[in-house]
């Protein structure tokens, strides 16, 4: 209670006028650990106090916890609300976490948490003599943990009758020491022995059932089930948008090949030739946003071919640098504190990102070695960059109709998603994430930071929204172990994304959410997972944004860029013939290209 009383002390301080406190919801359960250093477990006291509020997530720990036990409670309440169809910014969270020894901690309480989080949102009644052990998944999932045995008979001689344990961790082995003296000599050793926990509990007096996610252990804690709204987006009216920003890209793929046939080499342009078809095909089976970025893809390599054979001295490079630079600074000032709606905020706001992606690529073309094929195809990275903001920005005047955003409002957004960001990725690499997408996510922050700093809050905030859910992704596949259960992932990935989609036209057109599912359906493996979780997480802040302005008419400007006699991209100029080609150019540009892991526009 001491405990309680301190952190509500402290939130006091915090919020001095607020008397929303007196809406508090309190839940209390027990979680169990091992205790830090030794082969035993440990009861650890939860407990869990939702008010309404801003997003914040406040933690008291005592004794010390071994992993960031603030990360795990941060996951615990986003995922909560992400399962109730809460909104996390209109709440605060409390967890208070005490136990009698130090524990290995964090993870392996944090399917607990969430349990514990969503019976305050729901005010729920939790049974006192159900126990649980399991790390949880940012989709809701329960993960495997160690030391399962040990904390099973904590939980029985705590008065457990049912232990929750992860499905697929029935079977576990722990290592036996044994000392053996022999005369005036000890001898030890150690065997690994199978344990069949289900059997074991049996023998302690508690029935141990494999549990595959949170709404399965809802069953057993509080005896219901969580169902949310079900909903199906309306496909015909994103095509048309669609539609549109696809015929923009091969409108202006068809015209750079006009120059890039001039100097292309054989190699070169069969390979553009065959991205093209594949565009061409996505296009004719209605799959637009993937033609799009084919045609993306496609240019790409165009421009870093044209450049190859026109850029031959300084003079060159910096004219052409100079001229995307121009263009980059009047697309971004034009948009500076452009008036937003929902639907305005994702066009405006991929723009946004793209234009700072182009920005990083010119300068990495300019800190490169001089006319070397790494600056040549950072510089055709931030042309196309560039070119892909402008097709986004065309889709400014097919709106007719928006809800109006507040810019406060989404500055709000930004702080919370950075905390949140900042506080996962530090847990995600704590617990062992999948490196690749945490290193990936680590350049989507630094991206959204810069966003953030220049006032450019609907890119930021997508940014964001794109490596947090990377982080997640890092964390869930940790726990997948065959294909089979990654298809699994996909398949629950892609009906949340749809319907998400379905329930955000409740209020808006979620243009962006279902761009980038449809992207998914043309993916493959863990990216394909990556887009369906994106779509889903970009849907659910559409639908959050929309507050209780009534939609109204709406007239959005394109900005046009004025043409300068001053500034001249090399490409406008004379292009001869060259029947050369470079093979070495055209794998650098492709390098570069799986890089970026597909996430071209």
């Amino acid at each position: 209670m001491k405990k309680i009383i301190v952190l509500l002390f402290v939130f006091l301080l915090i919020f001095p006028a607020s008397s929303q406190f007196e809406n508090y919801v309190e839940k209390k359960i027990k979680a169990v650990a091992v205790v830090s250093g030794e082969k035993r477990g440990a009861i650890i006291d939860i407990t869990v106090i939702v008010t309404p509020g801003n997003g914040r997530v406040f933690v008291s720990v005592s004794p010390f916890t071994e992993i960031d036990m603030q990360g795990s409670a941060q996951l615990a309440a986003l995922t909560a609300c992400d399962l109730t169809g809460e909104d996390f910014l209109k709440h605060n969270f409390f967890y208070i976490i005490e136990a009698d020894a130090p524990i290995v901690g964090g993870p392996s309480a944090g399917g607990v948490m969430t349990v514990a989080t969503i019976a305050a949102l729901k005010n729920l009644t939790l049974r006192d003599d159900v126990f649980m052990t399991g790390m949880i998944y940012p989709d809701g999932s329960i993960g495997p943990v160690g030391g399962i045995p040990y904390k099973l008979e904590a939980a029985a001689e705590n008065g457990a009758k049912i232990f929750l344990i992860p499905k697929g961790q029935r079977f576990v082995y722990v290592e036996e020491t044994k000392r053996i003296q022999k005369g005036p000599f000890i001898f030890i050793t150690t065997q690994t022995k199978r344990v069949d926990v289900v059997a074991y509990g049996r023998d302690l007096g508690v029935k141990v059932i494999e549990v595959e996610n949170v709404n399965d252990a809802l069953k057993y804690y509080a005896g219901v089930e969580l169902k949310g709204q079900i909903s199906q987006p309306t496909v015909q009216k994103y095509s048309d948008l669609l539609k549109k920003l696809a015929d923009n890209m091969k409108r202006d793929a068809e015209t750079l090949y006009k120059e890039f046939e001039k100097v292309a080499g054989w190699n070169t342009k069969k390979e553009v030739d065959e991205k093209i078809r594949i565009a061409g095909d996505y296009y004719s089976k209605g799959y637009y946003y993937s033609a799009t970025s084919m045609f993306f893809t496609a240019k790409i390599i165009m421009r870093n071919e044209i450049y190859s054979k026109t850029i031959k001295n300084e003079k060159d490079f910096s004219s052409e640098a100079k001229f995307i630079e121009y263009e980059l600074k009047y697309l971004e000032n034009s948009i500076k504190g452009y008036p937003l709606g929902i639907v305005s905020f994702q066009i405006i706001g991929a723009a946004q990102e793209r234009l700072a992606e182009a920005k990083s690529y010119l300068e990495r073309a300019r800190m490169s070695e001089s006319l070397s094929e790494e600056s040549l195809s950072y510089l055709a990275l931030a042309r196309e960059r560039v070119e892909s903001a402008k097709s986004w920005l065309s889709l400014l005047n097919e709106i007719r109709r928006d809800y109006l955003i507040n810019e406060e409002e989404l500055k709000r957004r930004c702080n919370f998603y950075l905390s949140m960001f900042k506080s996962l990725y530090i847990y995600a690499n704590s617990i062992g994430g999948y490196e690749v997408l945490l290193n990936s996510a680590g350049e989507r922050l630094n991206l959204a930071e810069y966003l953030y700093s220049s006032g450019y809050y609907a890119g930021s905030i997508f940014t964001l929204i794109d490596g947090m859910v990377k982080v997640a992704v890092s964390i869930e596949l940790i726990g997948v172990r065959s294909a089979d259960e990654l298809a699994e992932k996909i398949k629950d990935a892609r009906d949340s994304a749809k319907n998400s989609i379905g329930l955000a036209e409740e209020v808006s057109t979620p243009i962006l959410a279902y761009s980038y599912y449809e992207f998914a359906e043309t993916s493959e493996g863990v990216y394909r997972l990556i887009y369906y979780k994106l779509s889903e997480r970009i849907a659910k802040t559409i639908k959050s944004l929309a507050g209780k302005e009534q939609v109204v008419n709406v007239s959005y400007k394109i900005p046009e860029i004025p043409i300068t006699p001053e500034v001249k991209s090399i490409v406008e100029e004379h292009i001869p013939e060259i029947p050369e080609f470079s093979a070495t150019l055209t794998v650098a540009i492709l390098s570069l290209l799986i890089l970026l892991k597909r996430r071209w526009l």
